[in-house]
């Protein structure tokens, strides 16, 4: 299969190569008892939602249908963190904070559908609040690497929305590497100190707990460690993303850390897991950029016709509709992955690949429908496609993701296999 797929040496993909190197797989579906559904394994993927994932999804809803609209938006934006606090603990308060957890701990169930159901929503609603940084990758590091003392100090404290944790992975020499960090963790005494350099922490700027990747000195050996944001030793760097998220660039100068249990399986786990969530919440902002175009082609009239009457606009919906159903397959099809055993880092990957390049492309059709005024922050289409275009680039771009599905899939030996 993907032996089919001819790649150039500076991975210039045209669409149909794309589909082919990501899986024809993907897209083979059998009949059984009449109907048609994924080939997912023998019984199937099941597509219909659990009462409580019926609920997480309404509920979220809901929020962004209260809370936002294009200037709430960007009065959310402005705040000194990217986002309301306010939102933040109404968020903690019924209980969402939580969804990316087992029911064992207070949580939804923290299944891959329950992420992708909780992130597409929120991609829909083009929420601020930080989900991925925070929930993903920051509260889902601890319980996945966290001993039995760290877990009960600290994800209560989380879930409750009182303290955010970040997860500080990516150094500028290994760009979107992860498996072999350059920060080196030593130990004095009874007591571990972490010295090295962190770039692109999402949620650096208010995080009070950071989980962080590094070698042990002497193994080599790489774990995660859980510091103190407000250790001596840190320097931080502060900035905003393209989306007006807030990250930081964060220096570690011998600064004192707890050893946690996990390591690199452990890491490579949740890196899988926020790898799905960016590729939901891509879904989710590709059918609201594709709704807003839609309705506007609907209104806005030129030559005594609505835009959306012309044939030309109307094969170019089209297109935009077949990518978002596609890259929505993929969604699900990566979700599924795991319950059957089946290469879900490779999936993860592959989606990705496939999605970010297919919201960017409905961006860039959303944004020229609407024309000029399509580019402007007073329109939810302009904001939407900020924050495609930064989800599209975290963890690794387009082509990174398609070497490291290569790699990752047998078809290839080369160096992209982890992240």
């Amino acid at each position: 299969m993907l032996a089919a797929a001819t790649f150039s040496h500076g991975h210039e993909l045209s669409e149909n190569a794309v589909g082919n190197a990501i899986g024809q797989d993907a897209y083979r579906t059998h009949r059984s008892s009449g109907e048609i559904r994924p080939d997912y394994g023998e019984n199937g993927l099941n597509f219909d939602l659990g009462e409580e994932q019926r609920l997480l999804r309404d509920m979220l809803s809901r929020f962004g249908a209260d809370r936002y609209d294009p200037a709430k938006r960007l009065t959310y934006l402005r705040e000194p963190d990217g986002f309301a606090r306010d939102n933040w603990a109404a968020l903690a308060e019924a209980g969402v904070l939580a969804f990316a957890l087992p029911e064992a701990a207070g949580g939804f169930g923290g299944s891959d559908s329950d992420i992708i159901i909780a992130m597409e929503t929120l991609g829909n609603v083009t929420a601020v609040e930080p989900m991925l940084a925070c929930v993903i990758m920051g509260i889902g590091a601890l319980w996945q690497s966290g001993t039995e003392s760290q877990r009960k100090r600290v994800i209560p404290e989380l879930v409750a929305g009182r303290r955010f944790a970040a997860l500080a992975v990516y150094e500028r020499e290994s760009r979107y590497r992860s498996d072999n960090p350059r920060a080196v963790v030593e130990r004095r005494g009874e007591s571990f100190v972490l010295s090295g350099t962190k770039q692109t922490v999402l949620g650096g700027p208010f995080a009070t707990d950071l989980v962080v990747s590094a070698r042990a000195d002497g193994s080599g050996e790489t774990g995660l460690y859980l510091v103190d944001a407000r250790s001596p030793g840190l320097a931080f760097h502060h900035y905003r993303l393209a989306d007006g998220s807030a990250a930081s660039d964060i220096d570690f100068a011998s600064v004192p850390v707890e050893p946690m249990d996990g390591g690199a399986d452990a890491l490579r786990s949740v890196l899988r897991q926020a790898r799905l969530a960016i590729c939901a919440e891509l879904v989710g902002l590709m059918a609201r950029m594709f709704d807003e175009t839609l309705e506007y082609l609907k209104t806005r009239e030129q030559f005594g016709k609505p835009l959306g009457s012309f044939q030309a606009i109307q094969h170019r919906m089209a297109d935009c509709y077949t990518k978002l159903e596609l890259s929505r397959s993929q969604l699900y099809r990566a979700a599924g992955m795991r319950a059957n055993n089946s290469s879900p880092h490779s999936s993860a990957h592959g989606a990705k690949a496939f999605i970010a390049r297919n919201a960017i492309h409905i961006g860039e059709e959303a944004v020229q429908l609407h024309g000029g005024i399509g580019t402007t922050e007073e329109l939810l289409v302009g904001q939407a496609f900020k924050r495609v275009f930064t989800l599209a680039s975290l963890m690794g771009d387009v082509d990174t993701e398609i070497s490291r599905y290569i790699a990752l899939s047998g078809a290839s030996d080369g160096p992209m296999a982890s992240g």
